[in-house]
């Protein structure tokens, strides 16, 4: 008897309780389902676009390379282990080679650029076991639209001073080029390459240890690149020597940011 009298007391509770729920829930602030949106400088660096390739021609092709007049007879993987040795021959880009009379380069070894044509980046190598001793052996960097159209940055012998050796930064647009001389002094066992991208400008440094690099100017060039890599050659004047350059390593990857002037 007492349970039935109980039960509708016990109704008008739960009804009671159920509608303060109700009134503290209109009361309490909801959480929003989606986060604050992060502001500049929140989180950058999760935030920042990177990009990093890198081949250590460790006896096999991992970057899908597309050299420009492929000789396979002067290049391989072989002949210096974990390198990619390629033996410089007659052949240039250099301004009109073809009014000139002079064969085209061969072995320019270069990937199509990954990235948007607007994107900075940084390529690096490493060139060892190259002695430049003749106009106009040469081994470095490249960044190339067509014959016409490219910047490169390499170790050669110097075309300034004979019997010595230098760095050449070459920009050339529609077949007019413009050259950069660095001297390198003594011959060098062993040679670190940089070359930075931001917009159409092009930051060129060197190393002899990898680590510490000298930045030596920065020049505008206006093309893409549509292609980025590495070359050897000799150039275009006949009976030069055949020599082997080998390459430790290609990386290209995005840069760091510019450097505050001081």
């Amino acid at each position: 008897m007492n349970r039935l009298i109980d039960f509708p007391r016990r109704a008008a509770a739960i009804a009671l309780a159920a509608a303060l729920v109700l009134v503290l829930g209109a009361l309490t602030p909801r959480a929003k389902s989606n986060p604050t949106p992060l502001v500049a400088g929140d989180d950058d660096a999760a935030n920042k676009f990177s990009f990093h390739a890198r081949e250590s021609f460790d006896g096999k092709f991992n970057l899908n390379w597309q050299p420009v007049r492929h000789d396979a007879s002067h290049v391989s993987l072989k002949k210096n282990k974990g390198k990619l040795a390629i033996t410089t021959q007659r052949g240039t880009i250099h301004a009109d080679e073809k009014a000139r009379g002079e064969p085209s380069a061969k072995n320019i070894f270069v990937m199509q650029n990954p990235l948007a044509s607007d994107t900075d980046f940084v390529i690096t190598t490493c060139v060892s076991d190259f002695k430049p001793a003749e106009k106009y052996h040469q081994a470095g960097l490249i960044c190339y639209d067509d014959d016409d159209n490219y910047v490169k940055w390499v170790y050669e012998y110097s075309y300034v001073d004979g019997d010595s050796t230098a760095f050449a930064l070459v920009r050339e647009t529609n077949a007019k080029p413009e050259h950069e001389h660095v001297p390198a002094g003594a011959a060098l066992k062993r040679i670190w390459l940089r070359l930075t991208r931001r917009g159409t400008k092009y930051e060129y440094a060197s190393s002899t240890d990898g680590d510490l690099f000298t930045v030596h100017g920065q020049r505008d060039w206006e093309g893409k690149p549509r292609t980025v890599g590495i070359l050897a050659k000799n150039g275009g004047l006949a009976g030069v020597t055949e020599i082997d350059a080998s390459f430790d390593f290609f990386e290209m990857k995005s840069p760091p940011p510019p450097r505050e002037a001081k």
